[in-house]
């Protein structure tokens, strides 16, 4: 049984990581969605390393914490940097170099994701993972987590994690010192800089390792949730990318499956990615905050369900593809949330538990509900991500894994939902991301990486002994008690 939360988000006890800290900073910034909201010392638009550096190394006219300004797509504080520097590298936006020979692509960090992989397309080139944030700056995929489901190709499966191909850094150091770390000449230092969030050097210059493109093939089928837990190990073994679509309340699962089609050319520009990229950027977060304005709550999540029935059937039916390019699938998004957005949350939970965990979770929605009288009001996913050893704190470090991310737009309610949704993935023994896990408390954080947390801050404290680039989001989750 859950504890009743209460439902007015100005009552809601939130977790010290996301209490607003007193204003120390002159300028007022906001993520992406306008969630978070911070006051900094400065914000510093760079064109180059050698800005950076004499903002790093400059401690009397940019105090501390520094740290960078990408997209803010970042549902957490870890964007945080109160009372500090912000360095916009969003001018930073340069692709220097694809080898087409090596199969490695040499950017600037600014650039963007879904840019990159335009690029790419044009060379017979691709990502090995297209996250669907187009948005999100490389420096940032290098050094943060992100999510998407694990492709399978050439006998194996591939990791889920953009980092986790990043083969090579050119950064900022603490003393204004640049140092260059590839995977060959450090792997431990690289498998720290991976998921190191910007707190072992700001990073301004990446190679990753890409593939050469083939089409790809997507398709969908819904399953009642007891009859997917059933054919849970049948579909992983068909060996194909498994993105999950969940309807708690109607007791569905929607699998999408992606994989090589391996006879047909890619053909960039399908019109069914449009159409669902159309859908889940615009349509569904449109009508699910207008419905936030319905005062009934029973009418409201009445039409919230009518949404979801209407949405099963048109997954199976229209949107699959026999060789669409795999860049159709990431989204362009606006610069700043329009009405039409949304927000999540993710939590890893180890493959041979995840039947289990995804009943309960279905259960837990509907008890929270009961309770509180909220629901997510979004169509929540999943994705299944190859155990993957290659970031210190990676999500999926000790095991294969599937997700439960819910997506909400946001409205009142959500923040309490955190809370609760927290701990019950805690309890089920799941790991966070610390950019796309909001409301974390410290000892969900200290359980799920407990000797990687030891690891990480001896060398972070070798490399910055001054805390130049630490915030109080990351020293509340490592040290707090």
């Amino acid at each position: 049984m859950l504890d009743k939360q209460v439902e007015a988000p100005g009552d809601i006890p939130l977790p010290r990581a996301m209490q607003p800290a007193a204003r120390t900073g002159r300028v007022r910034l906001f993520n992406w969605k306008r969630s978070i909201e911070y006051h900094a010392n400065s914000v510093e638009k760079v064109s180059s390393i050698e800005e950076i550096q004499g903002i790093v190394t400059d401690t009397a006219r940019y105090p501390s914490p520094v740290r960078v300004r990408g997209s803010h797509h970042s549902t957490t504080r870890c964007v945080v940097a109160e009372g500090g520097t912000v360095i916009d590298i969003t001018r930073l936006n340069r692709i220097l170099k694809i080898d087409k020979a090596a199969k490695t692509i040499t950017m600037q960090a600014g650039v963007l994701h879904i840019d990159a992989a335009k690029a790419l397309e044009k060379e017979g080139l691709q990502f090995f993972v297209n996250v669907e944030i187009g948005n999100l700056t490389v420096g940032s995929g290098s050094c943060c987590g992100t999510k998407d489901a694990s492709y399978y190709d050439d006998g194996r499966w591939e990791f889920g994690q953009v980092c986790s191909y990043c083969i090579g850094m050119k950064l900022v150091e603490p003393d204004g010192s640049i140092r260059e770390v590839t995977e060959d000449s450090d792997p431990d230092m690289m498998a720290a800089l991976r998921t190191s969030c910007g707190m072992l050097g700001i990073v301004v210059e990446v190679t990753f390792r890409v593939k050469e493109i083939s089409a790809m093939t997507v398709s969908h089928r819904a399953f009642h949730v007891d009859e997917f837990v059933e054919k849970l190990d049948a579909l992983i073994d068909e060996k194909r990318s498994i993105m999950l679509y969940l309807f708690p309340f109607q007791d569905r699962v929607v699998v999408e499956t992606r994989y090589d089609n391996g006879t047909e050319p890619p053909e960039s520009g399908s019109w069914q990615w449009k159409v669902r990229n159309y859908v889940w950027k615009t349509l569904w977060p449109g009508l699910a905050t207008a419905l936030g304005y319905v005062p009934f709550r029973s009418l409201r999540y009445g039409l919230v369900d009518v949404i979801g029935r209407i949405t099963l059937p048109t997954l199976v039916s229209v949107v699959k593809d026999r060789n669409s390019s795999p860049a159709d699938q990431i989204i362009r998004y606006t610069e700043r949330a329009s009405f039409a957005s949304y927000t999540f949350s993710i939590w890893a939970f180890p493959r041979e538990t995840y039947g289990q965990a995804i009943k309960d979770y279905y259960a837990f929605c509907k008890e929270y509900y009961r309770l509180n009288g909220y629901r997510t009001d979004l169509v929540n996913v999943g994705y299944h991500i190859a155990q993957d050893r290659s970031a210190l704190f990676s999500y999926t470090r000790r095991w294969s894994a599937l997700t439960l991310d819910p997506v909400a737009t946001g409205l009142p309610g959500w923040e309490g939902f955190l809370v609760a949704y927290n701990q019950f993935c805690s309890n089920h023994g799941a790991a966070p991301l610390f950019n796309q896990t909001p409301l974390l408390e410290p000892y969900q954080v200290q359980k799920a990486f407990p000797q990687e947390i030891e690891t990480f801050q001896a060398a972070r404290r070798r490399i910055d002994p001054e805390d130049r680039f630490y915030t109080p989001y990351f020293r509340n989750l490592f040290e707090a008690s």
